[in-house]
């Protein structure tokens, strides 16, 4: 377990930060064979410029609880590549139903994103999560079941 401070938008992306103190456990996942593509779809005009970084609003894509979202690394905007997608107030964990609404976008070339035009692809996978016991709580229990 690990004390950390999440750090985060308060009302919007560049908006008011917020910050919070938690604690932190590491632990895997189990992911099957079946995804769904979700589309990342630009809900605002904007101006980009090459090797900028800039907020695009898009329309809303839900992460369903239980489940990961991984990028389709296939370039599907000709003026460059979203490296991330975000959504303001306090995070939430996997267990949780997340909205993104907005994407991160690394502009290769000038030029406009329209509203309406695809941006990426992400890939939507649901996840079986698999916490870890706390360090040393396993052997304990064990000891504690098998006494003899």
């Amino acid at each position: 377990m690990a004390k950390v401070e999440l750090v985060y938008w308060k009302d919007k992306i560049g908006g008011e930060i917020g910050r919070q103190e938690s604690k932190a456990f590491s632990y895997g996942f189990t992911i099957g064979s079946h995804a769904e593509w979700e589309m990342i779809i630009a809900n605002e005009d904007k101006e980009v410029r090459k090797n900028e970084i800039t907020n695009i609003k898009i329309d809303d894509v839900e992460v369903p609880a239980k489940s990961i979202a991984l990028p389709c690394p296939i370039m599907r905007h000709a003026l460059g590549v979203v490296t991330s997608l975000a959504s303001a107030g306090m995070p939430k964990g996997v267990e949780e139903l997340r909205i993104l609404n907005e994407a991160i976008f690394q502009a290769l070339f000038d030029g406009e994103i329209k509203k309406g035009e695809l941006l990426c692809v992400i890939n939507v996978f649901y996840a079986a999560v698999e916490r870890r016991l706390a360090r040393g709580a396993a052997e304990k229990w064990l000891r504690e079941r098998y006494r003899y």
